[in-house]
């Protein structure tokens, strides 16, 4: 698969994942996770999709192997709320709050600093 091709299908993911045609976009997230296990972004929309189908064991699968490829804080951010979802669909209540708390953690941080500088160009370093 190229990059067209894959840009093509992270199109269609994103297009069916916000029309809530979840089937679809598992599918196509599945078929691209097969090629670019090591794609965050991928990886990520595979545990959207999941979760959403009700599907919480590939979500979780998914949640794992992008934990250690997710770099930008804000994925970072959006990896720790689909991890709080995922773990609580899995009855994993304790683990599920933990994760919500460090995205908690994240969001105050980044509040601080938007505080502490208004006026600043600066953002929360990445």
């Amino acid at each position: 698969m190229n990059d067209t091709q894959k840009e093509f299908l992270e199109i269609l993911v994103y297009l069916f994942l916000r029309y809530n045609k979840f089937d679809e976009a598992l599918a196509l997230s599945l078929i691209l996770a097969e090629y670019f296990p090591e794609d965050s972004q991928v990886n990520l929309s595979l545990a959207f999709a999941a979760l959403q189908t009700g599907t919480p064991g590939t979500a979780i699968d998914a949640i794992k192997a992008a934990e250690s490829l997710v770099k930008s804080r804000d994925r970072k951010k959006l990896f720790f709320i689909l991890k709080s979802k995922t773990l609580w669909a899995l009855g994993q209540d304790m683990d599920a709050r933990s994760a919500y708390t460090r995205f908690l953690g994240m969001q105050e941080q980044d509040l601080r600093l938007a505080i502490a500088c208004p006026k600043s160009k600066t953002k929360a370093v990445s």
